[in-house]
């Protein structure tokens, strides 16, 4: 028997001058999505986009990512190319480092039951955060001041309260969980707030979306196919109240991958809708080598673009909740990045050394960059983090087993600069200036 042991927006520059950038491209949230944060720049991305802080080494644009094989972070001049800052002692397994605002950003070091503070405006360690589990990934919430940090090792929800660094609640099950599902041993997903009072927790074990309240109360369950890895919603959804769940399948057990839509009416979270991918085409898909780690919406609001371990990526409409199209990408394809002005998207092959860019005009293939030196299935060849900027002049990403940060230009869609980190560089987060925004 599990134990219950229940205990945004900042307006700047670059929020105004993103907010007529996203609207340009019809890519706005709805006022309702406010987990969503104005400020960040690609709304599909949480924690990873931010605005500006200021820092002493007035540097613009940055890119943080984690060490995983150390306990470093690397803080990285976008513009120039450069390492700026190696953050030491971090504790073991920085796997990302999520922004909490302007002022600050927290390591995700999933071996140790901590967070590690890196300060924004010195680039310096500024403490640790000690944890009831290890951690899996963070939700700020901008309005309330508050972070939620999802368990890596025990279905488990801790709430910080920012400003000073501290747990104010832990929600969830205090023992250790083994999930069996695709996606690997993390006990939650992605953790996201749904407003100022309520949250899901995603307990990938038992297959379950929980949605709680900062009171420590377990407010409903609803059942998945499988895992759950995270929770999004379309950035012009009229209706906040509807949401979409990342199914990620069961290759032991041949169940597919899918999409789930849900809606939260009162208390209660319902089942409306699910897009099956491997239903697309059951005589070439094999849920046996199928599998999926993320999706993310395409700029019309209309459609999920979600990719699955064996190399495609499939289009699914979320008002149909059927899937539209089959694109062959690369092994392990994951993370989808749109540059909405090129009408582009760049689709990340986890196990693989090129990634895929995608005509998001026609939802067709249009070509394949090589980015890393080598892959496998036994190590992940580019990076969870990708980031366009401001000006969408450039893409940028990580060829993370290479140690290496890489530029694409987004006219030629040729690697333009390299710069090489070392270590294993798995998943971050940016800051951009948003001057370079030209409409």
């Amino acid at each position: 028997m599990k134990k219950n042991i229940a205990h945004r927006r900042i307006p700047s520059l670059l929020a105004q001058t993103i907010t007529l950038l996203l609207a340009s491209q019809s890519i706005l949230a709805a006022p309702g999505n406010q987990h969503q944060g104005t400020g960040y720049l690609n709304p599909g991305y949480v924690n990873q986009d931010t605005y500006p802080s200021g820092n002493v080494y007035e540097i613009p644009n940055l890119a943080y990512y984690g060490n995983w094989d150390s306990n470093q972070v690397f803080v990285i001049d976008v513009d120039n190319m450069a390492l700026v800052k190696t953050v030491e002692n971090t504790g073991e397994g920085p796997y990302g480092i999520d922004q909490q605002g302007p002022s600050k950003a927290y390591a995700l070091t999933r071996k140790t039951e901590s967070l590690t503070i890196v300060d924004n405006y010195s680039f310096e360690n500024a403490g640790e955060i000690p944890l009831q589990h290890k951690p899996r990934s963070t939700n700020f919430n901008a309005n309330t001041g508050l972070s939620l940090v999802s368990g890596g090792d025990k279905a488990m929800t801790s709430i910080i309260r920012v400003d000073h660094d501290k747990v104010t609640r832990v929600i969830g099950y205090d023992q250790i969980s083994e999930p069996h599902d695709f996606g690997g041993s993390l006990a939650t997903g992605h953790p996201l707030w749904v407003d100022d009072q309520r949250f899901f927790m995603l307990d990938r074990a038992e297959r379950q979306i929980q949605l709680w309240n900062r009171k420590g109360e377990l407010l409903s369950v609803l059942a998945a196919p499988t895992s759950v890895h995270h929770i999004f919603q379309s950035p012009l959804e009229s209706d906040d109240d509807i949401y979409y769940a990342v199914v990620e399948g069961n290759q032991q057990e041949g169940i597919s991958p899918s999409v789930l839509r849900f809606r939260i009416k009162g208390r209660k979270m319902h089942k409306t809708g699910e897009a099956v991918l491997a239903d697309f085409d059951r005589d070439l898909l094999d849920p046996a080598e199928m599998g999926v780690h993320h999706a993310d919406f395409h700029p019309d609001g209309v459609h999920i673009y979600i990719g699955s371990a064996e190399g495609h990526l499939f289009v699914v409409n979320k008002d149909t909740m059927e899937v539209e199209n089959m694109i062959e990408t690369g092994k392990g394809s994951g993370h989808t990045t749109f540059a909405p002005m090129h009408d582009l998207a760049f689709v990340t092959n986890h196990n693989d050394t090129y990634m895929t860019v995608i005509d998001t005009s026609n939802h067709s293939w249009l070509k394949n960059i090589e980015v890393a030196s080598s892959a496998s299935p036994d190590y992940k060849s580019q990076a969870h983090t990708s980031g366009v900027s401001p000006d969408m002049k450039y893409f940028y990403s990580a060829a993370s087993h290479d140690g290496v940060f890489f530029e694409i230009d987004l006219d030629t869609l040729e690697v333009s600069r390299t710069l090489y980190v070392g270590g294993n560089i798995l998943m971050g987060s940016f800051i951009w200036d948003g001057d370079g925004v030209n409409m």
